[in-house]
C-alpha cells in the first residue's frame, strides 16, 4: 500500500514538474504579446473615447483602432518569433528526446558564403553589399527569417503549442494555485482541498499532449524524392556559382593584372629598342619575370580546380607536400598499380594533403614517406614519420 502511494506521489510530482516546464516554455511568446495586445488596443481605443460620431463612422473608427492594436501585436509577435522561435523549438525538441525518446531531426538552412566580387561588392547569396559586415548581417537575418523552411515550421509549432500544450500544462498548475487560495479563505477550504486534489490527479496526464503535438509539428516532414533532388540541385548550383566567382576573382586580381603589366612593359621595350636598347633590357627581364609569375599563378589556379592526379600514384607526395603550410624537407611515395582511377583519385590527393599538413603541424620530422597501396583490400594510405625529438 505504501509502495503504491509512493509511486502515485512520484507520478504526480513528475507530472507537475513537466507541466510547469512546458508551461514556461510555451507561454513565452503569448506572455510577450498579451500585454502589447491589451494595452495597445486600450491606447488605440482611447483616441475616440470622448468623440461622438454617427454610428457608421463610429464603427469604422473603432475597427481602425482595433486594427492598429492588432498591427502592433503582430509586429511584436514577429520580433519575438524571429529571435526566440529557434531556441524555443530546440528546447522543446530536447525535452521530447529526454522525456519521450523522440529523435526529431531538423535541417536549418546553413549560412550562405560571403563572396567578394571583382567589382568590390560583397555577395551573400541574396543581395550585393558594399561592406562585408553588411553582407553578413543581412545573411544572418535572412537565415533566421521566412526564407528558411524550418523557420516557418518553428513558427507553426509556437502557434500550435500555444493553443494545445499551454492550456493543458496550465490546467493542474492553475487548479493547485486556486485551491491553495481557497484553502486560505475562511469557510472555503473544502473547495480548495478538492481543487488541489483534482490538480494532483490531472498532473500525470496533462503534459502528455506534448507527445503527439511534438511528433506532428516539431520534426521535419518527410520529403519526397523530387523535393530531395531539387534541394540537392539547388545546393550544387550555389556551390558551383561560388566556385566560378572564386575563379573569376583569382583571374581578375592575379593573372589578368600581371598579363596587363606585361603588355605595358613589352610596349615600352618596343619603343626603346631603336633608340636605347640597353634601357630596354631590364624592362624585358622584368617582363619575363612577370610572365613566369603569371604562369605560376595560372598553374596554382588550375591545380585548385582539378588536383594533379595522373595514372601514376607518385604524383601525390611532391604535389601534396608543396601545398603544405610547413612542408617536410624531403618526401617520397611508393607507387602501386592498384590505386583506383576516376573519381577516387582527387579524394586520395586531398587525403594525402591533409595527412602531410598534420605531419607538418604536429610532428617534429624532417622526412615523411607516403605509401599508397591496397594491401589486399581497400586502398590504404600509410604515412611514416621518423621523428627526431630535441
Amino acid at each position: 500500500m505504501l509502495g503504491r502511494m509512493a509511486v502515485m506521489f512520484r507520478r504526480c510530482a513528475v507530472g507537475l514538474y513537466r507541466s510547469a516546464v512546458l508551461f514556461g516554455l510555451t507561454a513565452v511568446v503569448p506572455v510577450v504579446c498579451a500585454p502589447v495586445a491589451y494595452f495597445g488596443t486600450e491606447f488605440a481605443l482611447s483616441w475616440s473615447a470622448r468623440s461622438h460620431f454617427a454610428l457608421p463612422l463610429q464603427v469604422l473608427v473603432t475597427a481602425g483602432e482595433i486594427a492598429m492594436g492588432a498591427l502592433w501585436t503582430l509586429i511584436v509577435a514577429a520580433l519575438a518569433l524571429r529571435n526566440g522561435g529557434r531556441p524555443l523549438s530546440r528546447a522543446a525538441r530536447a525535452l521530447a528526446h529526454r522525456w519521450l525518446g523522440l529523435r526529431l531531426e531538423v535541417d536549418y538552412a546553413p549560412p550562405p558564403p560571403i563572396t567578394r566580387m571583382s567589382t568590390g561588392f560583397w555577395w551573400n547569396g541574396y543581395e550585393y553589399h558594399r561592406t562585408e559586415k553588411d553582407a553578413r548581417w543581412q545573411a544572418r537575418m535572412e537565415q533566421h527569417g521566412p526564407r528558411d523552411p524550418q523557420y516557418r515550421r518553428d513558427v507553426r509549432w509556437i502557434v500550435v503549442s500555444a493553443v494545445t500544450v499551454l492550456p493543458s500544462a496550465a490546467l493542474p498548475l492553475l487548479g493547485i494555485a486556486f485551491g491553495i487560495d481557497l484553502t486560505l479563505q475562511p469557510g472555503r477550504w473544502p473547495w480548495g482541498v478538492a481543487l488541489i486534489g483534482a490538480g494532483l490527479v490531472v498532473a500525470p496526464f496533462a503534459w502528455r499532449v506534448f507527445g503527439p503535438a511534438a511528433a506532428a509539428f516539431l520534426g521535419q516532414p518527410a520529403r519526397s524524392k523530387v523535393e530531395e533532388l531539387t534541394a540537392i540541385q539547388a545546393d550544387m548550383t550555389q556551390t558551383q556559382a561560388a566556385e566560378l566567382e572564386r575563379i573569376e576573382r583569382s583571374l581578375h586580381d592575379g593573372a589578368q593584372a600581371r598579363i596587363l603589366s606585361l603588355g605595358l612593359a613589352m610596349g615600352a621595350a618596343e619603343h626603346l629598342l631603336d633608340t636605347d636598347p640597353e634601357a630596354a633590357r631590364p624592362i624585358l627581364a622584368e617582363a619575363r619575370a612577370s610572365a613566369a609569375a603569371a604562369l605560376a599563378e595560372l598553374r596554382d589556379l588550375a591545380r585548385g580546380i582539378n588536383p594533379p592526379v595522373r595514372r601514376n600514384a607518385a604524383w601525390s607526395t611532391p604535389s601534396a607536400s608543396s601545398r603544405s603550410t610547413r612542408p617536410s624537407r624531403s618526401a617520397s611515395a611508393a607507387t602501386s598499380p592498384a590505386v583506383p582511377n576516376g573519381r577516387w583519385r582527387p579524394a586520395l590527393y586531398f587525403a594525402v594533403c591533409e595527412l602531410l599538413a598534420n605531419v607538418a603541424k604536429h610532428a617534429r620530422a624532417t622526412q615523411a614517406t607516403v605509401h599508397l597501396g591496397p594491401d589486399g583490400g581497400p586502398t590504404r594510405i600509410t604515412v611514416a614519420v621518423p621523428c627526431a625529438w630535441s
